[in-house]
């Protein structure tokens, strides 16, 4: 508690302030808090079998206090209150990260989603745009165009050529060949060099058509634009507002330890295939894994699918939309608790904090009779089917009440021609007696 921070307060002290939001441009200096913090130890191993309730009261205790304050406490609480304020702290710097990332993916599908609106808005602009470009394209190659007249000029140069090498045979010497072509070798070769020179240039004037269009990069955003607008595919947009922050949620990646919640563990797998290929900067990663077995995104929903999988590109994947997919479906999985950090509290492992069978066995009898499902005495023999049927009786006797009670329930209105019920808005009956000031 003594060392002391360059503004002057303790090490204690920053291990109580918490470091700023958790928001993105707040990254590193959440990434350094928690690199510090678990430079102080393990505290898991610390607070093993100790009660979470008791580490909650121990850590707020000692948040409460200032350095001065807590020397007045014997080193054995000092040691326990700031052990416990220690392991909050790691727990939260976790939840931290782990909601900023939640929060800058849903950010970045809003955004993309907007994008798409505005492309249906802008579809007509782009789509005439293309159209002009495209035809410009095809007079470049059609007959009468440029590249065409290069290909048939090349194609003459190159048919003088095979005609002033006709008869000659492939396997004679240089001397010979020289002297039976009475010196045109090198002419020859001059002749093809300019053919193949003159079909370059047919090419070039195709490219430079492209490249005075915007170039190729830009067409081909257009023409993706215009496909989201088509399929509806927001998907393919988000690659374009995560570019940025591709290399920080990547970093994120690697400083949080995700376990999956359930036997499913098709995201982290596929998020462990991104990162394996984080270096890549070609447009396809391969669809396999070190294994050798393809990468499983069934996890992925249809227009996921359609953005990843290059039907021209078997047992490959789209990089960009892998990866954006990936980092879309781990959000979702954190917000929904089937993937929780190691560490964490808010993002937690709830299914190990679930009581042990042994335990439930031992209370359910009287948590039964509690809530209703069983008469006292009656729990032996208790199973899951039982409990099942239980539940079904309770809901078919419920709703057998309910229809009874249709007849008198002016409230309710069935449609008649679509079966859907409504509520009618209900009507105050005036101020009751004793609600009246006096």
């Amino acid at each position: 508690m003594e060392e002391r921070d360059s503004d002057g307060t303790t090490l204690f002290n920053r291990l109580k302030k918490p470091a700023k939001g958790p928001t993105w441009s707040h990254f590193k200096n959440l990434a350094k808090r928690l690199d510090w913090l678990d430079e102080l130890g393990d505290t898991s191993l610390w607070m093993e079998s100790v009660a979470t309730g008791k580490i909650t009261d121990f850590a707020g205790e000692a948040d409460a206090a200032d350095a001065s304050e807590l020397r007045d406490y014997a080193l054995i609480k000092q040691i326990a209150l700031i052990a416990c304020l220690t392991h909050k702290a790691r727990m939260r710097v976790r939840d931290d990260l782990a909601t900023m990332f939640t929060k800058r993916v849903a950010t970045k599908i809003k955004r993309a989603k907007e994008e798409l609106e505005a492309i249906r808005l802008a579809e007509r602009e782009i789509v005439e745009a293309l159209i002009g470009n495209y035809r410009t394209v095809l007079k470049n190659i059609d007959d009468g165009g440029p590249a065409q007249e290069a290909v048939q000029k090349a194609a003459a140069m190159t048919a003088e050529v095979r005609e002033s090498l006709d008869g000659l045979d492939d396997e004679a010497p240089v001397d010979e060949v020289a002297q039976r072509l009475g010196g045109k070798v090198s002419p020859t070769v001059l002749a093809m060099a300019k053919a193949l020179l003159v079909q370059a240039g047919g090419l070039g004037a195709v490219t430079k058509t492209v490249e005075e269009l915007g170039g190729f990069d830009q067409q081909y955003e257009q023409i993706e634009k215009v496909s989201a607008h088509h399929g509806n595919l927001w998907e393919v947009l988000l690659y374009g507002q995560i570019g940025r922050d591709r290399a920080v949620m990547f970093d994120l990646a690697e400083k949080l330890e995700f376990t999956a919640t359930s036997d499913d563990r098709t995201v982290l797998d596929a998020l462990a295939h991104a990162m394996r290929h984080q270096g890549a900067r070609g447009e396809y990663i391969t669809a396999f894994d070190e294994e050798g077995k393809e990468v499983d995104i069934s996890f992925a929903t249809q227009n996921w699918r359609k953005a990843v999988v290059d039907k021209t590109r078997t047992g490959q994947f789209v990089r960009k939309h892998f990866e954006a997919m990936v980092f879309t479906a781990l959000a979702e999985e954190l917000r929904t608790g089937d993937v929780a950090v190691v560490g964490s509290e808010e993002y937690a492992d709830w299914s190990q904090q679930l009581l042990g069978w042994e335990v439930v066995k031992e209370r359910l009898g009287t948590y039964l009779v509690e809530v209703g499902l069983c008469e006292e005495g009656e729990t032996d023999g208790f199973d899951a089917a039982r409990f099942r049927r239980q539940l079904e009786d309770k809901l078919t006797a419920a709703a057998a009440a309910a229809d009874a009670g249709y007849p008198d329930n002016e409230g309710l209105v069935i449609d008649p021609e679509t079966g859907i019920p409504s509520l009618k808005p209900h009507r105050s009956e005036g101020q009751r007696p004793s609600a009246r000031p006096s």
